[in-house]
């Protein structure tokens, strides 16, 4: 019976681990999404700011939609702008209550020359916030999120507790 109780709990300690494995995975390519969706916005910024022309654009209509938590409404800019004679319109990439900005407004435009279909309003929110905010905090996560998941895998501890 002994060693039926040592092969037992050498199972149990392998799914364990098989277990914490699988989630370290599955967490660490979750966030790290994040952190290259981040890093993927920041280099399309500094692309914009390095190759990029300024134009002037008009906010033609506030597109409204629901918020994080569901409930109504915050609203993003959709901006018109004009190059090479034709004319191009993008959303703004932050949604806020109240609006930020109203319609018929005036807002400068960072386009790139070669694809106008790639535009940001020229302003260090617009631009820079998102960037900012989600990789360093998706770094962290990660480094704390990593530091438990190790933890639980050389101490043994059992995940679904």
């Amino acid at each position: 019976m002994a060693k039926l109780d040592r092969t037992l709990d050498s199972v149990d300690k392998g799914v364990n681990r098989l277990q914490i494995g699988c989630l370290a995975i599955f967490i660490n390519l979750f966030l790290s999404a994040f952190c290259v969706w981040g890093m993927y916005a920041a280099y399309s910024s500094w692309r914009l700011q390095s190759m990029g022309e300024v134009t002037q654009g008009v906010v033609i209509e506030m597109e409204e939609s629901t918020d994080s938590e569901g409930s109504c409404c915050v609203y993003s800019p959709v901006i018109e702008f004009q190059s090479g004679g034709q004319s191009f319109t993008f959303d703004g990439a932050n949604a806020s209550d109240p609006p930020a900005y109203q319609m018929g407004e005036q807002v400068r435009v960072r386009y790139d020359p070669a694809d106008p279909t790639t535009a940001q309003i020229d302003r260090f929110s617009e631009r820079w916030l998102f960037p900012i905010l989600i990789i360093p905090s998706m770094s962290l996560t990660l480094l704390v999120i990593n530091f438990f998941i190790v933890r639980a895998f050389l101490r043994g501890e059992h995940i679904q507790e």
